[in-house]
């Protein structure tokens, strides 16, 4: 039981500090913190169940329509899989490195990955600068027209990520960090409570059974208990939100019964 109830703590931790890094990206929006904590939990319950990360699709639509905008919904998931890809390379990267002298193929395809995301996020305002004044001073045809257009998306685009991530990078960073060292001790909990050893290269393997087809006890048994607290929390989440509209409503309706029956 206190095995049971260190590994419940630590779940709640690992999804405390992961929503709390979603929440510091759309801060900005004002989404009313209830309906962000019920997006949370009913677009990571439907990650959890499709495999390979393809519920993230399911969060870009609903965060397009809570914030009725389509490309924040975008820009938000993909500033989120940054950053949680950034803090689990730099954990992955020293671990692999000095206990297997090597870098398996998933931490090698997240360094291909942030680098290119972290290059082109960098080039984009001075070559977008360069750029614009080149057409515009140099050419004067359909295409500069066309091309300058395309310009003006990719900085609308620019402007919209770092609008998400401006002046709190390091905070979203960090809450990364937090959330990844709090599911490898519930990881550790989990496996402790099997009857099995866990240390640095366990989770190495842990993330590789993640990111490519194969089967892994440890990711089947915390997929399953994520699934059903999420699912739980969900709709518990969901009963106290309609009871506390219940009781908003019936205060209002009785607030405007008083203010009848004293112009009675």
């Amino acid at each position: 039981m206190y095995d049971i109830i260190l590994i419940g703590i630590g779940f709640v931790a690992v999804h405390l500090f992961k929503m709390m890094r979603l929440y510091l990206v759309l801060m900005e929006h004002r989404i009313p913190f209830w309906e962000f904590l019920l997006l949370y939990f009913r677009t990571t319950l439907v990650n959890l169940i499709i495999p390979f990360k393809l519920g993230e699709i399911y969060r870009i639509e609903e965060i397009s329509r809570k914030t009725r905008v389509w490309q924040v919904g975008v820009l938000s998931v993909v500033v989120d899989r940054f950053f949680d890809t950034l803090a689990l390379f730099v954990l992955l990267l020293p671990t692999e490195l000095i206990l297997g002298h090597s870098v398996s193929k998933t931490t090698g395809f997240f360094y291909v990955v942030l680098l290119l995301t972290a290059l082109i996020y960098l080039a984009i305002p001075g070559s977008f600068a360069y750029l614009n004044q080149y057409l515009i001073m140099r050419k004067s045809s359909a295409r500069t027209m066309t091309a300058l257009k395309g310009l003006d998306v990719i900085k609308k685009w620019y402007d919209f990520t770092r609008n998400l991530i401006k002046g709190r990078s390091m905070l979203i960073l960090f809450a990364s960090f937090l959330g990844w060292l709090s599911e490898i001790g519930t990881l550790c909990l989990i496996e402790s409570f099997m009857g099995n050893g866990f240390g640095p290269a366990d989770f190495a393997i842990y993330i590789s059974s993640v990111f490519q087809a194969g089967e892994n006890q440890l990711k089947t048994v915390y997929t399953q208990i994520g699934i059903w607290a999420l699912a739980i929390g969900t709709v518990i989440g969901y009963l106290v939100f309609a009871m506390c509209r219940l009781a908003e409503s019936a205060e209002k309706k009785a607030a405007w019964q008083k203010q009848q029956n004293s112009r009675m």
